[in-house]
Protein backbone atom coordinates (compact mmCIF):
# COMPACT_ATOMS: atom_id res chain seq x y z
CA UNK A 1 0.00 0.00 0.00
CA UNK A 2 0.86 3.45 -1.08
CA UNK A 3 1.29 5.55 2.33
CA UNK A 4 0.12 5.55 5.90
CA UNK A 5 -3.47 6.18 6.70
CA UNK A 6 -5.47 7.49 9.65
CA UNK A 7 -8.39 5.24 9.34
CA UNK A 8 -8.15 1.84 6.86
CA UNK A 9 -11.45 0.43 6.07
CA UNK A 10 -11.31 -3.38 4.93
CA UNK A 11 -13.93 -3.66 2.08
CA UNK A 12 -15.46 -1.42 -0.11
CA UNK A 13 -18.93 -2.64 -0.74
CA UNK A 14 -21.71 -0.73 0.11
CA UNK A 15 -21.51 -1.26 3.61
CA UNK A 16 -17.77 0.06 3.83
CA UNK A 17 -18.15 3.04 1.34
CA UNK A 18 -21.27 4.11 3.40
CA UNK A 19 -18.57 4.07 6.47
CA UNK A 20 -16.09 6.31 4.59
CA UNK A 21 -18.67 8.32 3.46
CA UNK A 22 -19.94 9.32 6.77
CA UNK A 23 -17.01 9.33 8.68
CA UNK A 24 -15.04 11.90 5.73
CA UNK A 25 -18.23 14.07 6.18
CA UNK A 26 -17.79 13.97 9.59
CA UNK A 27 -14.61 15.30 9.58
CA UNK A 28 -12.45 11.94 9.77
CA UNK A 29 -8.64 12.35 7.32
CA UNK A 30 -6.70 10.37 5.79
CA UNK A 31 -9.03 7.26 4.83
CA UNK A 32 -8.31 4.63 3.34
CA UNK A 33 -10.82 1.71 1.61
CA UNK A 34 -9.17 -1.46 0.73
CA UNK A 35 -10.58 -4.24 -1.46
CA UNK A 36 -9.13 -7.44 -3.69
CA UNK A 37 -12.02 -6.68 -5.88
CA UNK A 38 -13.24 -3.06 -7.64
CA UNK A 39 -15.55 -1.07 -4.91
CA UNK A 40 -19.34 -2.18 -4.86
CA UNK A 41 -18.92 -5.07 -7.04
CA UNK A 42 -19.35 -8.55 -4.78
CA UNK A 43 -22.82 -8.54 -3.15
CA UNK A 44 -23.79 -4.66 -3.20
CA UNK A 45 -24.42 -4.61 -7.10
CA UNK A 46 -26.86 -8.07 -6.26
CA UNK A 47 -28.99 -6.24 -3.94
CA UNK A 48 -32.71 -6.57 -3.96
CA UNK A 49 -32.50 -2.70 -4.14
CA UNK A 50 -35.52 -2.53 -1.72
CA UNK A 51 -36.45 -0.74 1.89
CA UNK A 52 -39.31 -1.28 4.99
CA UNK A 53 -39.34 0.22 8.63
CA UNK A 54 -42.53 -2.46 8.61
CA UNK A 55 -40.40 -4.85 11.24
CA UNK A 56 -41.99 -6.57 14.67
CA UNK A 57 -38.68 -6.29 16.08
CA UNK A 58 -38.54 -2.70 17.79
CA UNK A 59 -34.52 -2.80 17.28
CA UNK A 60 -35.02 -3.36 13.35
CA UNK A 61 -37.36 -1.20 13.49
CA UNK A 62 -35.87 1.36 14.91
CA UNK A 63 -32.55 0.89 12.73
CA UNK A 64 -34.33 1.05 9.58
CA UNK A 65 -36.30 4.23 10.45
CA UNK A 66 -32.96 5.62 11.03
CA UNK A 67 -31.49 4.27 7.92
CA UNK A 68 -34.53 5.78 5.87
CA UNK A 69 -33.84 8.98 7.41
CA UNK A 70 -30.18 8.78 6.15
CA UNK A 71 -31.34 7.49 2.78
CA UNK A 72 -33.97 10.34 2.66
CA UNK A 73 -31.59 13.14 3.22
CA UNK A 74 -28.76 11.62 0.68
CA UNK A 75 -31.72 11.63 -1.89
CA UNK A 76 -32.40 15.49 -1.22
CA UNK A 77 -28.80 16.55 -1.24
CA UNK A 78 -28.06 14.08 -4.79
CA UNK A 79 -31.35 15.25 -6.02
CA UNK A 80 -32.62 11.97 -6.09
CA UNK A 81 -29.72 10.07 -8.10
CA UNK A 82 -30.16 6.87 -6.92
CA UNK A 83 -34.43 7.22 -7.97
CA UNK A 84 -35.25 6.32 -4.24
CA UNK A 85 -39.17 5.86 -4.06
CA UNK A 86 -42.28 4.88 -1.23
CA UNK A 87 -44.19 2.66 -3.98
CA UNK A 88 -44.67 0.39 -0.43
CA UNK A 89 -44.86 -3.25 0.27
CA UNK A 90 -48.24 -4.91 -0.31
CA UNK A 91 -48.96 -8.07 2.04
CA UNK A 92 -52.25 -9.92 0.76
CA UNK A 93 -54.23 -12.75 1.90
CA UNK A 94 -57.53 -14.50 1.08
CA UNK A 95 -57.70 -16.33 4.30
CA UNK A 96 -60.22 -15.00 6.50
CA UNK A 97 -57.80 -16.24 9.86
CA UNK A 98 -54.56 -14.36 8.36
CA UNK A 99 -56.60 -11.23 7.61
CA UNK A 100 -57.05 -11.57 11.89
CA UNK A 101 -53.94 -11.91 11.76
CA UNK A 102 -52.43 -9.29 9.59
CA UNK A 103 -54.54 -6.57 11.46
CA UNK A 104 -53.34 -7.76 14.75
CA UNK A 105 -49.83 -7.79 13.75
CA UNK A 106 -50.19 -4.06 12.20
CA UNK A 107 -51.35 -2.89 15.08
CA UNK A 108 -48.21 -4.80 17.10
CA UNK A 109 -45.82 -2.76 14.66
CA UNK A 110 -48.01 0.23 14.31
CA UNK A 111 -47.31 0.64 18.37
CA UNK A 112 -43.64 -0.11 18.32
CA UNK A 113 -42.87 2.90 15.95
CA UNK A 114 -44.08 1.76 12.30
CA UNK A 115 -46.42 4.56 11.97
CA UNK A 116 -49.98 4.77 12.19
CA UNK A 117 -52.35 1.89 10.91
CA UNK A 118 -55.44 3.16 9.08
CA UNK A 119 -58.24 0.86 8.25
CA UNK A 120 -60.48 0.87 5.54
CA UNK A 121 -63.50 -0.68 4.28
CA UNK A 122 -65.20 -1.06 1.18
CA UNK A 123 -66.70 2.20 1.30
CA UNK A 124 -63.32 3.81 2.41
CA UNK A 125 -62.74 7.24 0.61
CA UNK A 126 -59.64 7.99 2.37
CA UNK A 127 -57.25 5.29 0.70
CA UNK A 128 -54.59 7.84 -0.81
CA UNK A 129 -52.70 5.25 -3.87
CA UNK A 130 -48.57 5.54 -4.20
CA UNK A 131 -46.95 7.69 -7.10
CA UNK A 132 -44.57 5.61 -8.82
CA UNK A 133 -41.21 8.27 -8.34
CA UNK A 134 -40.43 10.04 -5.57
CA UNK A 135 -41.43 9.96 -1.78
CA UNK A 136 -42.02 13.09 -0.06
CA UNK A 137 -45.60 14.29 0.84
CA UNK A 138 -46.09 10.28 1.40
CA UNK A 139 -47.88 8.91 4.51
CA UNK A 140 -46.03 6.63 6.87
CA UNK A 141 -47.04 3.58 8.83
CA UNK A 142 -49.43 1.14 6.73
CA UNK A 143 -52.95 1.09 5.41
CA UNK A 144 -55.09 -1.84 5.69
CA UNK A 145 -57.62 -2.74 2.62
CA UNK A 146 -60.44 -4.87 4.02
CA UNK A 147 -62.51 -6.32 1.21
CA UNK A 148 -61.89 -7.30 -2.58
CA UNK A 149 -63.93 -4.54 -4.07
CA UNK A 150 -61.79 -2.16 -2.48
CA UNK A 151 -58.46 -4.07 -2.93
CA UNK A 152 -59.48 -4.67 -6.73
CA UNK A 153 -60.53 -0.58 -7.14
CA UNK A 154 -56.51 0.38 -6.72
CA UNK A 155 -55.00 -3.16 -7.55
CA UNK A 156 -56.86 -4.63 -10.42
CA UNK A 157 -54.12 -7.09 -11.39
CA UNK A 158 -54.48 -8.71 -8.37
CA UNK A 159 -56.44 -11.92 -7.48
CA UNK A 160 -60.07 -11.39 -6.65
CA UNK A 161 -59.95 -13.93 -4.00
CA UNK A 162 -57.59 -11.79 -1.66
CA UNK A 163 -59.82 -10.40 0.98
CA UNK A 164 -57.33 -8.05 2.84
CA UNK A 165 -53.97 -6.79 1.90
CA UNK A 166 -51.87 -4.15 3.49
CA UNK A 167 -49.71 -1.70 2.09
CA UNK A 168 -46.85 -0.33 4.42
CA UNK A 169 -46.08 3.05 3.52
CA UNK A 170 -42.69 3.85 4.58
CA UNK A 171 -40.93 1.37 2.04
CA UNK A 172 -39.79 1.34 -1.49
CA UNK A 173 -37.15 0.46 -3.75
CA UNK A 174 -34.05 2.30 -4.62
CA UNK A 175 -30.70 2.01 -7.72
CA UNK A 176 -28.30 0.55 -5.01
CA UNK A 177 -25.33 1.04 -7.11
CA UNK A 178 -26.29 4.55 -7.91
CA UNK A 179 -25.98 5.20 -4.12
CA UNK A 180 -23.17 3.23 -3.89
CA UNK A 181 -21.40 5.15 -6.42
CA UNK A 182 -22.85 8.60 -5.19
CA UNK A 183 -21.80 7.39 -1.24
CA UNK A 184 -18.01 6.75 -3.18
CA UNK A 185 -17.87 9.79 -5.04
CA UNK A 186 -18.49 12.36 -2.56
CA UNK A 187 -16.13 10.02 0.04
CA UNK A 188 -13.09 10.69 -2.76
CA UNK A 189 -14.44 14.49 -2.81
CA UNK A 190 -13.51 14.59 0.96
CA UNK A 191 -10.36 12.77 0.44
CA UNK A 192 -10.72 8.92 0.69
CA UNK A 193 -8.74 6.94 -0.86
CA UNK A 194 -8.91 3.24 -2.49
CA UNK A 195 -5.99 0.71 -3.24
CA UNK A 196 -7.02 -3.08 -4.65
CA UNK A 197 -5.44 -5.11 -2.30
CA UNK A 198 -6.16 -8.01 0.69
Amino acid sequence: MNGAADVVICGAGIAGVAAAHFLSKAGAENILLVDERPPLSLTSDRSTECYRNWWPDPEMLLLMNRSIDLMEALADESGNIFRMNRRGYLYLTADEKRAADLKTTSHQTSSLGGGPIRVHSSSSLYYQPAPAEGFHDQPTGADLLIGNELIHKYFPYLTKRAIAALHVRRAGWLSAQQLGMYLLETARQHGVRFESGR
